[in-house]
């Protein structure tokens, strides 16, 4: 038991790897396995909490983190009972209050991080050899930016290992490709993400520590709930445009209006995931918070953004102009962040489980207590 605990990370290199390769190898497989990725995620979660943290021990003194999550997880369970919806729906809430609990007390090995950057660019050539439009277009610019982002860290870890400093240049021209490939996908959500996550990389090193840094952090999160209302706004006001070919009001608007009067009927328990909506076939919020925020209620709304804040808040200590490996990958979220206001993405895997790696990438274990 010993090993497994000091080794614990194994378990979150086949992890990754199992949502890497189910998900972006084939379509096919990832209609075949994504009903029971969040149960996965789940599992593992739950074995490295019990890897991780001394419960007894932790539950000796206040550990108000814990209890947070713990509340978010038991309220999410009650109001799915209460409101007669699909129970199941509780998973999205366990493994986002777990990842982000447990996302500062992992330490990854050197070898491991490696590792997860190999599995991460596994998928490049296909992807960028061959056209897959059998995908849907926005997974599509989320491969591209899961690809860009273990990529790049891949690379940084190459380049010092054996100081092969040129590969800085092939770094930029991985961005520049990235960028063009999500381009040609129409993924216009991607692409913007993208171009952000370098916009943000340049600027960590200036902006960490202070209050610019808590303001993005409050601008790619809680403020995608604002960005629904505004985004509705447009659509009755008209204002309308194209991108890339294609609106830039793409039918969100009445998806996200429907679910904002259903929700306003009963915020405090939520509408549940078992919803009909009217203006789509299929439930589906695409945009992360908002999503908890309706299925959930506000309260475990509020306890989940608690969380999320405080860890986002957490990253911007480190001092990353001294570590571009742990600059990556806080931009790697940031780009996931925003990419959620578009479509559900970080709390869902395989994207959870990617922002999960990133956030241990960059907090590293910063406030282990056993």
């Amino acid at each position: 038991m010993q090993k497994l605990k000091e080794n614990k990370d194994i378990l979150i290199f086949i992890l990754f790897a199992y949502m890497i390769l189910t998900s972006y190898v084939s379509q096919t497989l990832y209609a075949y396995v994504t009903g029971a990725s969040t149960l996965v995620f789940f599992v593992v979660l739950c074995v490295l909490f019990l890897l991780t943290v001394n419960l007894p021990q932790r539950l000796k003194k206040p550990d108000w983190e814990l209890y947070i999550a713990g509340a978010a997880i038991v309220i999410a369970g009650l109001n799915l009972i209460i409101i007669g919806s699909n129970k199941g729906a509780v998973l999205v809430v366990a493994d986002m209050a777990l990842m982000l609990y447990l996302c500062d007390k992992i330490t990854l090995s050197d070898r491991i991080k490696r590792l997860l950057g190999v599995v991460g660019v596994a998928v490049m050539i296909p992807w960028y050899a061959y056209v897959h439009w059998y995908y849907n277009f926005n997974m599509a610019g989320f491969i591209f930016i899961t690809i860009l982002i273990m990529g790049e860290l891949l690379l940084e870890y190459i380049k010092n290992d054996y100081e092969f400093y040129y590969l800085q240049y092939v770094q930029i021209l991985l961005y520049v490709v990235t960028i063009l490939f999500t381009f040609c996908y129409h993924a216009r959500g991607a692409m913007v993400c993208v171009i952000l996550a370098g916009i943000i990389y340049l600027l960590l090193p200036l902006i960490a520590r202070g209050k610019l840094y808590t303001l993005l952090v409050l601008l790619s999160t809680v403020f995608s709930i604002a960005f629904t209302g505004l985004y509705i706004a447009m659509g009755k006001l008209g204002v309308n445009f194209r991108v890339l070919y294609k609106d830039v009001l793409s039918g969100r608007q009445e998806i996200w209006g429907e679910l904002w009067e259903a929700f306003l009927k009963q915020p405090l328990t939520g509408i549940g995931s078992s919803y009909e909506l009217k203006s789509l076939f299929i439930f589906e919020v695409h945009n992360g918070l908002f999503d908890i925020l309706t299925v959930h209620g506000v309260i475990v709304f509020i306890l989940i953004c608690i969380l999320l804040i405080r860890k986002m808040c957490e990253t911007g200590k480190t001092q990353f102009k001294f570590y571009p490996d742990k600059r990556l990958a806080a931009a790697g979220i940031f780009c996931f962040l925003f990419a959620s206001f578009f479509e559900n993405c970080f709390i869902v895997p395989p994207y959870s489980v990617i922002v999960f790696v990133l956030l241990l990438y960059v907090l590293d274990g910063s406030s282990y207590v056993n």
